[in-house]
């Protein structure tokens, strides 16, 4: 299966008419719903860029506003991670990089540029265990 390239993301992106945009300082990303805008910051690795590109476009594309519930918050949080690691993660990629790594998540997060995090997401909500 194809890898999930920044390419791909920016026209994902542009099929959803969101617009983005690059910063300095503060957070990974932020999606900015009044303006359908994401703003991603300059400098983060390609695993940080497309894991957190990926994320802010799952809240574009569901439209999501500010929550002010924390609880609420994380769980849409959460969900919005497993749709940005289903962007970014195939099965059959996760599982060739599995047996070439040896079960190494790291080098496996590596081979298929997404951050730990977004890596551990996806085992949980695709293969029935628990993160590593």
């Amino acid at each position: 299966m194809k890898a999930t390239t920044n390419p791909d993301l920016h026209r994902l992106a542009e099929t959803y008419g969101v617009q983005l945009k690059r910063h300095t300082g503060f957070g990974k990303g932020y999606y900015h719903a009044p303006t359908h805008t994401i703003t991603t910051r300059r400098g983060m690795s390609i695993q940080q860029y497309k894991s957190t590109l990926a994320h802010e476009l799952a809240h574009a594309i569901r439209r999501d506003t500010p929550i002010d519930n924390a609880v609420l918050h994380a769980r849409n949080e959460q969900r919005v991670d497993i749709i940005a690691a289903n962007m970014l993660i195939a099965k059959e990629a996760f599982l060739d990089a599995y047996i070439w790594h040896n079960g190494h998540m790291g080098a496996i997060a590596d081979e298929l540029e997404v951050t730990k995090h977004l890596l551990n997401t996806w085992i949980q909500a695709n293969m029935g265990g628990t993160a590593i």
